[in-house]
């Protein structure tokens, strides 16, 4: 049964949706274009380990939606559907049977939220997925699972995003499973923080107090979409999974890879992923375009000139496709950050078109 009554004693804030779909519970909040001159794709944005998607758009009480990265991209023309996974907090927002929730589970749910919403509102069936941190794990399967509805991913943009290879990201000390069997890390939920508070100093004012932070925006996550080879035992701890992780993720699947693109941190509070997503993701995007060249004409051209400008664009995309912005994990949190973030968006959907325009041209 869903609901939105937005009421305190929900837990719920105002337009969001709190749903059973594919079998686990889920929360979404679509936020529709606020400037719609011309149709744009809808943006679909996945929240990462230990965050509801609320990340992405705000809601608490006296929040600023100038803050949030879905009120900015709204004002450029774009509708926006946050998606949270079945998430453990304190108190409970969802029903607590998210335990064994899977990276396969997850790319089902999201695209079939996404294919309910497109349904709902009319919109057209192109998308533009967006992931933050433990979300890219999930892009593989989200692709697969969308292709199965009709709905074509036309884009995937990393925001300091892990692709799914096993215990590329160790997780810190201090990870607990609660009764329930969700992982916690207690010891992590203070860095977060500090980092948004680094977000906070950037922007000019406050983005979420901490005490509400702590309560309505973090919780326990299902252990299977970490990248630890662990699962829950249904009793009260995590044993090792019996499927790889890469398996679950499907990452090496590079057919099913949608273009990707990244946006980085540039702040040291998140160095693992300033220093590492733009070769990470690069890696990816090159195979992802290789297989789309194979068997074309461009792939067997004797034209010498052709071919060099060919090989030169491939090694250039990584480059074009992504971008760096001012802040650390929370890069897109606060007034100046959700606004970069939102042009860069816009600069990078741009980008690809003309790299595909560019191939294309390149084969006639």
């Amino acid at each position: 049964m869903a609901s939105n009554d937005g009421s305190p004693s929900s837990g719920l804030y105002p337009g969001e949706i709190l749903d059973t779909i594919a079998g686990f519970p889920t929360i979404y909040h679509y936020q529709p274009a606020l400037n719609p001159t011309i149709e744009k794709p809808l943006i679909v944005c996945v929240t990462g380990g230990l965050h509801l998607a609320r990340i992405f758009y705000g809601g608490h009480d006296g929040y600023n939606p100038k803050d949030f990265l879905s009120h900015r991209l709204a004002e450029l023309g774009f509708g926006v559907l946050s998606l949270s996974y079945p998430t453990e907090t304190t108190p409970p927002i969802m029903p607590l049977t998210g335990a064994a929730f899977r990276l396969y589970d997850w790319g089902l749910q999201a695209a079939e939220t996404v294919k309910r919403v497109i349904e709902r509102n009319g919109l057209s069936r192109s998308v533009v997925l967006i992931s933050w941190s433990m979300g890219g794990r999930m892009v593989v399967p989200f692709n697969m699972s969308a292709k199965e509805r009709g709905i074509t991913v036309e884009q995937y943009i990393g925001f300091a995003a892990t692709p799914g290879i096993s215990r590329i990201r160790p997780l810190p000390p201090g990870m607990v499973c609660s009764s329930v069997g969700y992982f916690h890390v207690p010891s992590h939920t203070g860095a977060f923080y500090q980092q948004l508070k680094e977000m906070a100093e950037y922007t000019g004012h406050e983005i979420i107090p901490r005490e509400i932070y702590l309560r309505e925006y973090i919780g326990g996550t299902p252990i299977n979409l970490v990248g630890m080879g662990l699962k829950y035992d249904g009793r009260s701890s995590f044993i090792r999974d019996e499927v790889p992780h890469e398996q679950d993720s499907q990452v090496f699947n590079i057919s099913n890879l949608p273009l990707i693109s990244s946006i980085y941190p540039t702040s040291i509070l998140d160095a693992r992923h300033a220093l590492s997503d733009k070769a990470t993701w690069g890696f990816l995007l090159t195979y992802a375009i290789e297989v789309r060249l194979s068997g074309t004409a461009l792939l067997k051209t004797q034209d010498q000139p052709k071919w060099q400008s060919l090989m030169n664009l491939v090694h250039e995309a990584p480059n074009r496709l992504s971008a760096p912005v001012g802040g650390n994990h929370f890069f897109f949190a606060g007034e100046k950050g959700a606004q970069e973030t939102a042009d860069q968006i816009e600069r990078l959907l741009q980008e690809r078109k003309s790299i595909e325009n560019e191939i294309s041209d390149l084969g006639s």
